[in-house]
């Protein structure tokens, strides 16, 4: 059952006459609001008897994000009797959707509860980016009795590029989300199988591994950790509060709230380059800021960069405070070299400073360097039967070319250790 599309006008008229509705405010450009589609629609089913669900494209309806105070989207706003109750912004997780629709519904909570059948898998792959899809691939081509868990839609951090080039096999290029899809589909019709679920802790010493999930508890001969890595922040002290309020980690997600207006980039890398390249496109002036005096990006965003006519660099130069007041309005920037302190007006700040990995359930169990756990191309991690794949490892190159090729090594590595070689 897919959740429909409606007006303002029919949302207002819906919210006057039905008990319970659940709204998600989205816009067809935004990558997360593409992500969660799929366990939007979910919902919408699961919860059919006692809740109407449905979308409004706030781009359709000028000035509807400040008539309903709508600052980051997705936003899944939940009202009884016209009534806002709540709202979860950008979920994370189909979960977390679940989780916040059961305060205000409560049904039988599903927990961390042990299964029914002790089925016990060949390989648990812990993440849904291109790593974890391609080793679910492999293992389930060579059969194997491989479960996915994803939180929420296949692709990782991918699948919030709006174009990636550097893919072998699409000349045109292809849209991450597009292309995470595609690899997904292509392991289930070799028969892996997939649960959407957040992993909340492992246990990589037990015979056999025990994954914890908030839809029960697996077991598992092996497991591939594929969790990717989550924007760096800048540390600021105001920048969580301001999250939505002109501070952003991602241009696909929220550049077009920001059209004709004044943007901050922070950063030179190829992300943040591209995220330049993108904003570009949409607000008057973009301003790329950087502690050096050279981009780090590869060649092929320097001269689109440099000829566009509204995106203008400070060098050597560091974000010390974003300026607010409940709003965004500028940074203030201090020059490394000369020490100099300028405040320059803005209405967005994209920091795009590189990743972290997503390490914190492999904590006190396997071995970690910088964050990253450490395996080498065989991906084999400190303990055996442990596998580590894509942008979380120790690795020279973090690309989806690389974590797709580390998938399927992992698996060969997993038939070694399972055949007991």
């Amino acid at each position: 059952m897919a959740a429909r599309n409606i007006t303002e006008q029919q949302l207002h008229e819906l919210l006057t006459g039905h008990h319970m509705v659940l709204v998600d405010f989205w816009a067809p450009w935004c990558g997360d609001c593409r992500r969660i589609a799929g366990a939007y629609d979910d919902i919408a089913a699961e919860y059919a008897d006692v809740l109407t669900t449905v979308k409004v494209n706030v781009d359709e309806f000028e000035g509807i994000r400040e008539r309903e105070e709508i600052r980051r989207i997705p936003t899944l706003r939940l009202y009884r009797d016209g009534e806002a109750l709540g709202q979860i912004v950008e979920p994370p997780a189909w979960a977390d959707i679940d989780a916040f629709l059961a305060d205000f519904l409560p049904r039988e909570a599903k927990g961390e509860q042990e299964n029914m059948v002790e089925a016990v898998h060949d390989m648990v792959i812990i993440g849904g980016g291109p790593g974890g899809c391609t080793a679910a691939l492999y293992a389930a081509r060579a059969g194997l009795d491989v479960l996915l868990v994803e939180r929420m839609s296949a692709g990782g951090q991918m699948a919030l590029t709006q174009q990636i080039d550097n893919y072998p096999g699409f000349p045109e290029g292809i849209d991450g989300l597009t292309l995470g899809q595609q690899m997904h589909q292509q392991a289930m019709r070799f028969g892996a199988k997939t649960l959407n679920a957040r992993v909340t802790r492992i246990d990589l010493a037990a015979t056999p591994k025990v994954v914890g999930t908030t839809e029960g508890v697996l077991h598992a001969r092996t497991v591939v950790l594929a969790t990717g890595a989550d924007p760096r922040r800048l540390g600021l002290p105001e920048e969580a509060s301001l999250l939505g309020r002109g501070v952003a980690y991602c241009a696909a997600c929220d550049g077009m709230f920001y059209k004709g207006q004044t943007v901050v980039v922070v950063g030179s890398g190829n992300s943040a380059a591209a995220d330049a390249l993108l904003l570009s496109r949409v607000a008057r002036r973009v301003i790329v800021v950087h502690r050096r005096d050279s981009l780090r990006a590869t060649k092929v965003y320097h001269d689109p960069l440099m000829n566009a006519p509204n995106v203008e660099f400070r060098w050597n130069s560091v974000v010390e405070e974003i300026l607010h007041d409940d709003l965004v309005t500028g940074v203030r920037l201090r020059n490394v070299v000369t020490g100099e302190v300028a405040d320059v007006a803005c209405q967005g700040v994209f920091v795009s400073i590189g990743r972290q990995p997503v390490t914190a359930l492999a904590e006190g169990q396997l071995t970690l360097q910088d964050g990253y756990i450490v395996a080498d191309e065989s991906t084999c991690t400190s303990v055996p039967g442990v596998f580590a794949v894509g942008d979380v490892r120790t690795k020279a190159v973090r690309q989806v070319v690389t974590a797709v090729a580390d998938g399927a090594v992992a698996v060969h590595m997993a038939e070694e250790y399972l055949a007991g070689r």
